[in-house]
C-alpha cells in the first residue's frame, strides 16, 4: 500500500540582474510506502516561508508542514510535505495496520 502526499519543492530560478535570489516553491504530488517512513517532524521553516509569501497561492495561512525522512538500508531521503506530523503519522499508521 502507498499513500499520496503533496511535496513542497524549491524552484531554483536564476536572474543575473537580481542582487539576491528570492525563494520560490511549487507543490507536487508524491507517492510513498508508509513502511519506509523513518521520521516525521514539523518543518517550521516552511511555515515561515508560507507567511512570507514564497509558497504558491491558495494555501491557508494556518497550514502546517512536515519533514519526512524515508528509505531503506543506506539510502535515506528527506522531503517537506503539506500536513502536520500528527496527521501524517495517523494516516500512515492506519494504512500499515490495514495492510
Amino acid at each position: 500500500m502507498i499513500i499520496k502526499l503533496v511535496e513542497v519543492k524549491k524552484v531554483h530560478d536564476f536572474d543575473a540582474r537580481a542582487p539576491r535570489a528570492t525563494p520560490h516553491y511549487e507543490l507536487e504530488e508524491m507517492w510513498i510506502n508508509p513502511s519506509s517512513i523513518l521520521q516525521i517532524k514539523a518543518d517550521l521553516a516552511m511555515k515561515n516561508n508560507l507567511t512570507r509569501g514564497y509558497l504558491p497561492e491558495g494555501l491557508d495561512t494556518a497550514q502546517d508542514f512536515s519533514r519526512i525522512h524515508f528509505g531503506t538500508g543506506n539510502n535515506v531521503n528527506s522531503v517537506t510535505v503539506v500536513g502536520a506530523p500528527t496527521l501524517l503519522h495517523s494516516a500512515s499508521t492506519k494504512i500499515i495496520d490495514n495492510y
